[in-house]
């Protein structure tokens, strides 16, 4: 048994979307002022590896306390699509694999760019998945789909709107090591259980047997 962390260190002034919190990580107190170790950490619901739950982008969607655990753990597939920095991944890059995307599958796909985190560029010039390819994506009624780029696509808002909604797929974001994982494992990644909020950073790690 092979465990493999899937998930980006998170460190203090990490970058990130630019519209979210900034991410604070900071001593609180030392051995020397409380004799003990504790910090401040102040982060947004989206910071670095994490996923998404409905209501990030529909009000009356679940939030992470509604959604089943299983969502969170099970077989997965991980398809390699290479791409460059601002490349489209299309429904042709996904044909190919059409095989696995069945009702309830867990899928993951790697551009490589899960290599440029913490480059100036992660955030603006990822590989963007089109509209055409969420909505193919969805119409397949997976349950998660992860991916090593910071969001699925440049048309974050509308790309939501076709993969959480209606068909309620866990969004899972900044995979990690994905090159070092095989093509089928098990997927761990367990969000924090913040009530009636919309994502959390997970610890997602890939479990070999």
């Amino acid at each position: 048994m092979q465990f493999i962390d899937l998930s980006h260190p998170l460190e203090h002034g990490q970058q990130t979307f630019p519209m979210d919190p900034k991410l604070s990580i900071i001593p609180h107190g030392t051995t020397k002022t409380l004799r003990y170790n504790i910090t401040q950490i102040t982060i947004g619901s989206h910071q670095g590896t994490h996923l998404d739950a409905m209501f990030h982008f529909l009000d009356d969607g679940k939030t992470l306390d509604q959604m089943p655990l299983d969502w969170f753990y099970g077989p997965a597939n991980l398809i390699r699509i290479p791409k460059k920095a601002n490349e489209e991944l299309t429904v042709e890059d996904f044909k190919p694999y059409e095989r696995l995307l069945k009702p309830g599958a867990k899928i993951i796909y790697e551009t490589g760019w899960h290599k440029n985190f913490g480059a100036e560029n992660f955030f603006s010039e990822f590989p963007s998945l089109t509209q055409e390819a969420g909505r193919f994506l969805a119409g397949k009624g997976i349950r998660m789909l992860g991916m090593d780029t910071p969001t699925p696509s440049k048309d974050w808002y509308e790309i939501h709107h076709d993969i959480l909604l209606p068909e309620e797929i866990v969004i899972v974001e900044s995979l990690a090591n994905l090159d070092k994982a095989p093509d089928q494992f098990t997927f761990i990644g367990f969000p924090l259980n913040f009530k009636g909020r919309d994502g959390s950073p997970i610890r997602a790690v890939a479990l070999v047997e």
